[in-house]
């Protein structure tokens, strides 16, 4: 205990007043083997190997994070779209009943009876067909044709 006594003592002696500074105590200089620096570089080497996966998972999980929100804001455009679509198609259902409706014979007849007083015909009379004669097209060629005299080809 006595060593230690004086160990202490002389430390504190070693100490500055309160109001003095001492500068910065140097650290220990020695002799630095190989084997101690190969540890160091493997030790700095994993380091850097750590940090360097960890900004790989790091971009990668952003990458995939990216590519998950552009698959769900896509999968939301498709269902609208999808929503769209049976809103056409049912649209288009719709109106092709309406038109069958419109263009059944029996609703055709009777309006015509009831807003334009049509009547039914008591019977059908088929005019026989007749030669109109030729076209004005027609006419106008031949008209032309006899006007202007064929010139021979001889001289």
């Amino acid at each position: 205990m006595a060593a230690r006594s004086t160990a202490v003592r002389s430390a504190q002696a070693r100490q500055a007043p309160a109001g003095v500074k001492r500068p910065p105590r140097r650290s220990e200089l020695g002799v630095v083997d190989r084997r101690s620096l190969l540890e160091r570089a493997r030790r700095r080497q994993a380091r850097v190997l750590v940090g360097l996966s960890g900004a790989v998972l790091a971009g990668a999980l952003t990458i995939a994070a990216g590519g998950h929100a552009l698959l769900v804001s896509e999968q939301y455009r498709a269902d609208g779209l999808q929503a769209s679509l049976a809103s056409a198609i049912a649209t288009q259902q719709s109106l092709q009943a309406e038109r069958a409706y419109l263009e059944t014979p029996s609703r055709i007849l009777r309006l015509a009876k009831e807003r334009f007083k049509m009547v039914t015909p008591a019977g059908v009379t088929y005019l026989p067909p007749v030669n109109p004669g030729e076209t004005v097209a027609q006419a106008h060629r031949s008209k032309t044709a006899r006007k202007s005299p064929v010139r021979s080809a001889s001289r």
